[in-house]
């Protein structure tokens, strides 16, 4: 393996043994090769290093580090990585042999590009397509109003991910990618392409509903401080940051109400969400949540 790859793939991972191996593969079976796989074992407690050092590749680096969550974990993986652009992938997911060619590609036509996104798909566990995204026109605008790309479709130059690190705070889990996302795009075009070249794996151990319904207040509560508070952010985007809080505060109320919280506290997010910007009650939660709210 060069010491100088063009790609670093970043793999973060914890107990995640039993997918870890289909997506180390799929990275290894890229039709363009100048890249390093760096998996960031966040404290796992299962055999996950040992299905690792079973795959035999010089293209392979794996780390074990105490358990500090999975932005901690990429961002160790970018302070280690040697290549010129890093993407993150989660180990529960996996990469179409075009994924790095489309991206080289993306690269050579896009002079200087700090940061894009390729274009990815949800199946679930029996490989089953549940959805396609193809409809991002500007990620610049659209991260405003939610979380729309797929960390695994992102590629970042390692200079500006060394001083544009992942949020590591505990409790903004899950939240942490979508804020980072914001952050970049206050700072520099943040181009993409539809083409699909990554997969999404939707499975019962990855839900990100928690019953524990402090740690989702405590968690929205924490993201919308971040991105406020942000002085780049603001001026760069100004009362647009409206719909970011908006969006938060239905997220809320949508996790709140799945995981049982009293009528008035789902209210009181929705609410929030919906006097920020009232475009909230166009998006398929609005209507989840009332349904729920109403017993439906």
């Amino acid at each position: 393996m060069t010491n100088n790859p063009f790609f670093s793939v970043v793999i973060p991972t914890y107990n995640r043994a039993g997918f870890i191996r289909k997506t180390i593969e799929s990275v290894l079976a890229q039709s363009f090769q100048d890249f390093e796989i760096i998996v960031v074992d966040d404290g796992s407690t299962d055999n996950t290093e040992e299905i690792v050092k079973s795959i035999v590749s010089d293209k392979i680096q794996y780390h074990k580090k105490e358990n500090a969550e999975r932005s901690a974990a990429r961002n160790f993986g970018a302070k280690i990585s040697n290549g010129q652009y890093v993407n993150f992938l989660d180990s529960d997911d996996v990469v179409y042999p075009h994924h790095l060619q489309v991206a080289n590609e993306f690269i050579e036509h896009h002079e200087r590009v700090a940061i894009f996104h390729l274009g990815y798909d949800i199946k679930d566990e029996h490989n089953t397509l549940l959805r396609s995204v193809t409809n991002i026109q500007s990620v610049n605008l659209q991260i405003l109003s939610g979380n729309i790309l797929s960390c695994n479709g992102v590629f970042i130059k390692k200079e500006i991910i060394l001083v544009n690190q992942f949020n590591e705070e505990r409790s903004l889990s899950s939240l942490e990618d979508w804020e980072l996302w914001i952050r970049m795009s206050a700072r520099y075009p943040f181009l993409n392409s539809n083409v699909i070249t990554s997969t999404v794996i939707q499975h019962d151990e990855r839900s990100v509903m928690t019953p524990n319904t402090s740690k989702i207040k405590q968690k929205v509560d924490q993201f919308v401080q971040a991105v406020l508070q942000d002085e780049i952010n603001k001026k760069h985007f100004g009362s647009k940051l409206n719909k970011t809080e908006a969006s938060a505060c239905t997220y809320a109320a949508l996790h709140l109400i799945m995981a049982n919280e009293n009528k008035k506290e789902v209210l009181h997010y929705l609410v929030k969400g919906i006097t920020r910007y009232p475009g909230e009650i166009l998006k398929k939660r609005f209507l989840v949540i009332i349904k729920k709210l109403i017993g439906l």
